[in-house]
């Protein structure tokens, strides 16, 4: 453990992370921003990243949790490979650790700390090669973020020439653009145990059918039982009906971003239409191509009642 302190240690100073005594069970897949290297028993966010402070949360499942200073919104789904959870924060994180199995993955940002990330998950059981389950999940924040210290330049002083100053004019500033994340909606309804208080807007509540906004039946799926909350819980999968679910999800998160009124970039009318569209074209391509599209749109920053203005880079 101390050898490993010391080499985390170098690459906190250096910002070049050297290689790294480890376990492997097979080459895991990357997360959004950084690719996860493993680690065997379970270290603490001391041991991984010195100076550091640790918020674990454990057991791990869909919510928003706070130590008083660090707010995380976790949305844990099943893929084919195994759980993996996305997050966004309130805060800069440095890392996280994702402990299962005999060991976890460490997902290490900083110094390009994050306040999202997408697709985390634990190391790989060699026996099934999907992820193991998730034990608990550390988040590790608090470095100080690094600077840039501007050089002086020398400049000539010009001399003083008359100039006609313009008036201003006035111009108008477009809103910022927001949007919440699927568990975010799904942990903001204001019913069952553990949500907060309802989010949703008057005109698309959680109990409303999925087929109010959006075609469930195209290309030999049906999803008319579906409604706008058990849509948000939607898997995904290798077939077209499986990248159905994976839009569902992030659709029904765009719908409602865009209802709340906060400067989502799309309208209601244009994330409906642009979701049929892709669902009527049946090709598995331009179905997940949208998905992406709203989920990237999804994690610009959720400014209510949760973490706000977070940064997302995977789009």
């Amino acid at each position: 453990m101390k050898q490993m302190t010391a080499r985390i240690r170098v690459f906190i100073t250096l910002a070049v992370l050297l290689p790294i005594v480890m376990v492997s069970f097979v080459t895991p897949a990357g997360a959004e921003h950084v690719a996860p290297q493993f680690f065997p028993d379970n270290p603490s966010c001391g041991d991984l990243v010195p100076g550091t402070t640790e918020f674990k949360i454990e057991p791990v499942a869909d919510g928003t949790f706070t130590d008083g200073t660090l707010v995380v919104t976790i949305d844990v789904r099943d893929t084919a490979g195994g759980q993996v959870f996305d997050f966004t924060s309130n805060i800069l994180v440095d890392a996280v650790f994702v402990k299962g199995g005999p060991g976890g993955n460490l997902y290490l940002y900083f110094p390009n700390s994050v306040t999202a990330d997408m697709g985390l998950h634990a190391p790989v059981n060699p026996d099934n090669n999907t992820f193991f389950g998730l034990s608990h999940i550390s988040f590790c924040y608090g470095l100080p973020q690094p600077t840039n210290t501007p050089t002086n330049t020398p400049t000539n002083t010009p001399t003083n020439t008359p100039t006609n100053t313009p008036t201003n004019t006035p111009t108008n500033t477009p809103p910022a653009n927001h949007g919440c994340t699927p568990g975010f909606w799904k942990n903001h309804t204001g019913t069952g145990p553990g949500n907060q208080a309802n989010a949703w807007c008057a005109s698309y509540q959680p109990g409303d059918p999925l087929s109010k906004a959006f075609d469930t039946t195209d290309c030999g799926c049906d999803f008319s039982n579906q409604t706008l909350l058990s849509a948000l819980s939607l898997k995904g999968g290798s077939s077209i009906c499986g990248a159905q679910e994976t839009l569902y999800r992030a659709a029904v998160a765009a719908l409602l971003n865009a209802c709340a009124g906060f400067g989502y970039p799309l309208s209601t009318g244009d994330v409906i239409s642009e979701v049929n569209t892709a669902l009527q074209s049946c090709d598995r391509a331009t179905i997940l191509a949208e998905a992406s599209k709203l989920d990237g749109f999804n994690n610009l920053g959720c400014p209510l009642g949760g973490p706000a203005a977070v940064s997302f880079r995977g789009n």
